[in-house]
């Protein structure tokens, strides 16, 4: 008995093995691929290729504060990756996560002027509790839309995203706008009991960070070795077949959906309460969209989405770190380049995916 439960940890361990060598070298060919791919592109441009690159990773890497603001930044773009993730693996397309994260900022930042007077511990918990409670909220309208009225959750989705971010616009500039701002365009600042300690002082990097790896630690455990996790993989191979063998596929997507916006409500909160401290109406950064990328390139696995979450976010501080830089040629960079390399990246990615199921591993 012992030898064949030895036997079955080994092949278990091997076939996790074989799984995560393989989903790096997948990583490693799309990023590739999508690096020589951009420096045609900037060479086209009128750019060099091969004085671009160390700058980059001088603008991305080059000093404490620069690295610590690339750790910050990968923050928000994990536990958003975290929330694509884990809804695309049930065959959920939510792509509402830019809505979900701007609402739960926006519960965040009505919660936390309130908190004053508490403990540090608990201000931040009621303050991160009422984000992932806001994204939650919005994300299972969509789920209502869907199993109610067979709205596709990719349609009211989107529109939810700007539904989301004139909501915001107008509350912040009304109920919440704080009366001694000149502009009038952002809300009180949270309570010094809500705001999140910070674990390196460069570049603002905050505990947000550490709530970012715990999630996706712990929902690699639960997608990979639960059974809810596997209901949810079954779900997302074949919801018909999960239908027969007894998967309540509507709660269960609701569930999805549910947990998908609570996690993305949390990013927000996270950022208001490491990182901003109040909420303005340009609060969007478009990080919803950008996580969409990241959770492929982690070809949907949680853990997987950490060092994608590192990758775009060194995209992001890099180019902005090239503009900063002494020489004329790199401060004349565009930063929409950007955008362009993300979206080389994706590409890249869906070129190399052989399809099978619905946005779930070919392979699994």
């Amino acid at each position: 008995m012992s030898e064949s439960r030895g036997d079955t940890r080994t092949v278990m361990i091997d076939t996790l093995a074989r799984r995560a060598a393989r989903d790096l070298l997948f990583a490693a060919t799309a990023v590739g691929v999508a690096a020589v791919a951009m420096a045609f592109t900037v060479a086209v441009l009128g750019f060099d290729p091969l004085r671009l690159g160390p700058a980059f990773l001088d603008g991305a890497l080059g000093n404490a504060y620069r690295l610590g603001s690339t750790l910050a930044l990968a923050c928000p773009l994990c536990l958003l990756g975290v929330a694509c993730a884990l809804a695309f693996r049930g065959g959920v397309l939510n792509i509402g996560a830019e809505g979900q994260y701007l609402i739960g900022a926006l519960t965040a930042a009505a919660v936390g002027p309130r908190l004053a007077g508490l403990e540090p511990w608990v201000g931040v918990a009621v303050l991160l509790a009422a984000g992932v409670l806001g994204g939650a909220a919005w994300a299972l309208l969509a789920a209502l839309l869907k199993l109610g009225r067979g709205v596709p959750e990719v349609l009211s989705t989107i529109l939810l995203n700007f539904v989301a971010l004139r909501l915001l616009e107008f509350i912040v500039r009304g109920p919440l706008v704080d009366e001694q701002s000149i502009d009038r365009e952002s809300t009180a600042a949270i309570a010094s009991a809500a705001i999140l300690p910070q674990v390196w002082t460069a570049g603002g990097l905050h505990a947000g960070v550490l709530i970012a790896l715990g999630a996706a630690v712990l929902l690699q455990f639960v997608v990979s070795r639960s059974t809810f996790g596997f209901r949810l993989r079954a779900l997302g191979a074949n919801p018909i077949a999960s239908r027969y063998a007894g998967i309540s596929t509507a709660s269960l997507t609701a569930m999805l959906m549910g947990l998908s916006g609570g996690l993305a409500g949390l990013a927000g909160a996270v950022e208001i309460s490491g990182t901003h401290h109040y909420l303005t109406t340009s609060f969007a950064a478009g990080y919803g969209y950008t996580a969409i990328a990241v959770a492929l390139l982690a070809r949907l696995a949680p853990f997987g989405v950490v060092p994608a979450a590192l990758f775009f976010a060194a995209i992001e501080t890099g180019t902005r770190g090239m503009q900063k830089l002494p020489e004329q040629a790199m401060q004349s960079f565009p930063t929409v380049m950007k955008f362009v390399a993300q979206g080389v990246v994706v590409l890249v990615i869906v070129l190399l995916t052989r399809p099978r199921t619905p946005l779930g591993t070919p392979d699994d």
